[in-house]
Order: structure tokens, then sequence, then C-alpha cells
């Protein structure tokens, strides 16, 4: 091979995230020791395809994790904490707060190497008892409340501001409405589309922030218009804040410019099954390590290139913008605007491909209507049914709530719901490690230091505690004008209301109903598996129990009794049952 060919595989392997080899499909692989047999059936062959290389997992997180946070949010740190210096500690803080939590998803990776959809997976298996209720709760939340209409509102925001146009809303939504459309028609299309799409996107991200981060080195040398601006650095710590809700709300825009890195582990049964693990080992922290340098480097170009703490306090959302200005003349700031736009796209692209893995999940665990329609890739190999319900419920988001307080409220409902579902996956990491401890497993390749995960866990505590902190001086939102916590309690609410309907579903109608819960596997033509819930009438449980090998203990604990008077927990019954498979 020549150096020009190798040059070519390098170059359309860091470009597009293509695999260099045809990857190696090992079904026998033993993915399922200690995984709850309630949960959706592991597919020793991934009906999606094996598009995710190495390069995709980097890509993926730097598409979640690089949206419009790191363009917006460095002025708001720096005005809320009152110094250059508490602002470099804040970023770097924010920075090991997140590697900290995606230690947390390693070590669930290296327990569920076969599984996609993350926290749908992580929280089936760290609450398998009450069986389904957590996957109950989950789909009902993730399927309404899972939004990501701040990224096509953005989108739209930086293209009219790139054309030099004051849109009215109903302009601002409607070209909101191509990004969701065009990442809905990628995903259903082609996995390879999607996934090469989103890695050359996360490229040119990683480019383009490399050219703002070298442009700040430059202006520190005097190579710009902006001359040489190093007073801004003379005295780092002055003004510097003690207030504790400034303080706290510093740190919390900090996380959210980390935050993102989990859609990377929306596709694990997509990588190439020998490298699963190691993949997520090696590549995730040095990804999460080669943006945060990226970001001191960013922030610090803000700081030099505008060169007045006042100045970069004021500008707020604009901070970018005026650092392209000064640097660079008024026409650069329109670029930026172009860029930042593709980076919002990029963003939504990479929540298509990870929330239609998570929903198919949720399908599969066969508490969704219709769970077979959630299962299949059909015609093209893709989760067309999972995607399109996610454009669905951002159409609705975008179009339904009027402008200001009602969609604002709408999407705070979304943030919080990620908080208390992140709290609950890392406390349940405990839980699995003791179940798996009493399985005699332990752990695998990788675990997270327990006083880590401590930190992670009180981490998640304090974010859910700071929704009820009420702004300086007020009771109304920062983004509402009415109660500012209305929507961590109306959050809150809407979890025990799914709670109430899961006992409804589990044991108040099967009792009234006279008919009980059981579980049956299913196979589609082109490979994918899932599982189905269906109701089997108390006179015909027995026969329905002998005739499916054997006896399946009660799907929700509690023991129906047969019409000769038994029950399933006579000792003389078997368990657990091996249901039956289809084929259709």
């Amino acid at each position: 091979m020549s150096f020009w060919q190798k040059a070519k595989i390098i170059a359309l392997q860091i470009v597009f995230g293509i695999n260099p080899q045809p990857v190696v499909i090992d079904s026998d692989t033993d993915s399922t020791d200690g995984q709850d047999s309630y949960g959706a059936p592991v597919e020793k062959v991934s009906p999606l395809g094996y598009e995710a290389s190495s390069w995709t997992i980097v890509y993926l997180i730097i598409q979640g994790v690089i949206g419009t946070g790191i363009f917006v949010t460095p002025a708001s740190v720096l005005k809320s904490l009152g110094s250059v210096g508490a602002s470099y500690v804040f970023w770097i803080l924010g920075f090991v707060i997140t590697l900290f939590q995606i230690a947390v998803y390693i070590e669930y990776v290296t327990y569920f190497p076969k599984r996609s959809g993350a926290e749908v997976v992580y929280l089936e298996q760290a609450y398998a008892r009450p069986k389904f209720m957590m996957p109950v709760v989950y789909a009902a939340l993730t399927v309404v409340l899972s939004f990501a209409t701040s990224s096509a509102s953005a989108f739209a925001s930086y293209l009219f501001s790139a054309g030099g146009h004051s849109p009215t809303h109903w302009e601002q939504r409607g070209l909101a409405l191509v990004p969701l459309v065009l990442c809905f028609a990628i995903v259903s299309v082609s996995n390879k589309v999607a996934v090469r799409l989103s890695n050359f996107i996360g490229f040119v991200k990683v480019v383009f922030i490399l050219f703002i981060a070298f442009s700040g080195l430059a202006v520190l040398g005097g190579h710009t218009k902006a001359g040489n601006n190093h007073d801004i650095f003379k005295d780092v710590w002055k003004g510097t804040t003690t207030d504790g809700n400034s303080i706290s709300n510093a740190i919390l825009k900090v996380v959210f410019s980390y935050g993102g890195s989990g859609y990377a582990f929306n596709v694990v049964a997509e990588t190439a099954p020998r490298e699963t693990i190691k993949a997520y080992k090696k590549y995730v922290p040095l990804t999460m390590f080669l943006i945060f340098v990226l970001y001191m480097l960013v922030v610090t170009a803000y700081f030099a290139g505008v060169g007045s703490v006042k100045e970069i306090k004021s500008a707020g959302s604009l901070v970018s913008s005026i650092f392209f200005k000064k640097v660079f003349g008024k026409k650069a700031a329109t670029a930026l605007d172009v860029f930042v736009a593709l980076s919002a796209f990029g963003h939504l692209l990479g929540i298509f491909i990870a929330h239609s893995r998570s929903l198919r999940e949720c399908g599969r665990q066969g508490v969704l209507p219709y769970p077979r329609l959630w299962t299949s890739v059909k015609p093209w190999g893709t989760p067309i049914f999972p995607a399109f319900i996610t454009l669905l419920v951002n159409i609705i988001v975008l179009l339904a709530p009027p402008p200001g307080d009602a969609y604002n409220f709408v999407v705070d409902l979304g943030s919080y719901s990620s908080y208390i579902f992140n709290t609950l996956l890392f406390v349940g990491l405990f839980k699995l490690r003791r179940h798996r401890k009493k399985l005699g497993l332990g752990y695998k390749e990788f675990h997270i230091w327990t006083p880590v995960l401590v930190i992670a866990i009180l981490w998640t505590w304090f974010v859910l505690a700071m929704a009820f902190v009420p702004p300086k001086g007020t009771l109304k939102g920062s983004d509402v004008s009415f109660f500012y916590a209305t929507y961590p309690l109306t959050t809150i609410g809407l979890f025990f209301l799914c709670i109430f309907y899961y006992l409804v579903w589990a044991f108040v109608l099967p009792s009234f109903g006279r008919y009980r819960h059981r579980i049956e596997s299913y196979e589609l033509a082109t490979g994918e598996q899932g599982h189905t819930v269906i109701k089997v009438p108390v006179e015909h449980l027995a026969q329905y129990d002998s005739e499916n090998g054997e006896i399946q203990p009660d799907t929700f604990h509690s023991p129906p009794a047969y019409e000769d008077g038994s029950d399933e927990s006579d000792p003389s019954k078997k368990n657990p049952v091996v249901v039956t498979e289809t084929k259709i």
C-alpha cells in the first residue's frame, strides 16, 4: 500500500469515522451475565448494523457536548463569579464533575456491552424490582419530555442573525422546523449516512474551535486587530463573589456546557463487539479531556480578544460575536453565526441518533403500545418509528406553546426530569453492584472508585435542590413570570403520576379484570428481538404456564391463584420461565 493510500484511509477515519477493517461479529460473546431476564432481550447481532467506530464515539461526544453552550456561556459565568480567576477554577471543576459522571456510564457499559439506549437499559437493570415500574416511568416521561427544540431554535436564530434579519416568532419557529425534519429524514433513511454526517460535522467543530483557540493565542501575541490585551489577566481574582446563589448558578452553567456526553452511550451495541469496552474506556475520557483543553483555550481567547471584564459581563450570549468583531472585523461575525448554526444542527443530529436508540429500547421492553412497531428497523435498517416520535414531540413543543413562559416551562420540565433520572442512575449503580455480588459476578473491566461515585451522586442532589432556591430578591423564575419552583414540582408530580399509572396497570386492573400479565418474546423477520406484555385470564393461567415450559413467577410480585387453588409461590412450581419465541 502506497503512502497516499494510507493517508487517504487515515483521513477517512478521522473526518468521517469510517471503520478501517470489517467488523468481526462475535455472536457467541457472553454479554448476558447478571442481566435481569425481564429486561429487553440481548440482540447478539445488532439489527442496526455496526457503523459506530471509535471515531464515532469521539464525535458523538463532541456533538453532544459542543452545541451552543461554549459560544454563549463564558460571559454569564464570569458575570456570576465576578472574576477571571474564579471563572477558570469553575471551568476546571465542571470538567472534573463531568469526568466523574461519565465514569458511571463506562462501568455500566462493561456490564451491558450489547445493549444500546444508555439510561433506559441501565435503569431497567438497576431497578429490576418492582418489575417494569422503572421502564414504565422512564418510557412515559422520555416519550413526552425529551426535547431538542433549543438546538432547533438556536439553528434558526443564528441563521437569521447571519442574514441580518430580525424574525417574528413564527418565522423563528418555521425555520426551526427545517433542522428537525432534516435530522429525522437522515436518521430514518440510513444509519451509515447519519453516523458519517455526524462524524464530519464533529470534525468541522473541532477544526473551528481550534481556530478560535489559536486566534486567542495570536491576540495574546499582539498579532491581531484587538492588540495585545494582557491587562485582563493582571488581577485575576479582583471582584470574586461570595454570594452562594451566584456561585451555584455559575457551576450549573459550566456543567451544562460540558453536558451531552451520554449520547455516545446510546450506540454501544453498534460498535465492534470485540472492541466495545476498550473503546469506551479509552476514548470517552480522552475526548472529554480534549474538550476541556479546547474550552480553556476558547475562554482564554474571549478574555484576551474582548479585553475588558466589564464588557464581557455586559456582552452576555453575544460574547463570541464581539470577540470575532474585535479580532477579525464585522464580516467575520457573520461567519461565526453560520458556524454556530451548523454546530446546533450537529448537536440536533446527535440527539436524533441517540434518542431513536433509546426509544427503541423502551419499545423492546414491551411497556409501550405496539412494541413491534418500536422495535422494527424495516425497511432500511433504521429506527424509523422512534425517530418519527422524536420529531413529532419536538414539533408539538416547538409550535404548540405560546412563546415565552409556556415554552420555557415545558423545556424546563424536560431538563429537570433528566436530572432526576441521572440521580436514579448513579444510585442504581450501587444496587447493581450488590446484585452482581450476590450472583458471584463482581466487577468487570472497569469500575468507578466508590468515593467518586458518592461525589457524583451528591452533585446530582445538589442540582435537584438548586431548583428550589429562589432567585435573588424575587419568587419569580429566571425564565418565567410565575413561581420559580413550578417546574420541579410539576416534574416530581409527573413522576408520581406515572408510578400511580403503573400501580393501576400492574395490580388494580388485573385484579378487577381477573387476568395476569405474562411476558412473551418475539423475533421479527430481520432479526430484531423484544418482549411484549400480554394478558392471560386467570382461568387459563395454569394451562398457559404449563404450555410455555417452566412456571413463570408472577410478573409483578403478586402470585395469582390458579383454578385449583394453588399459586405461583408454591415451592413445587419451577422458575424462571423461558417464554415462547415467535417469528413474524
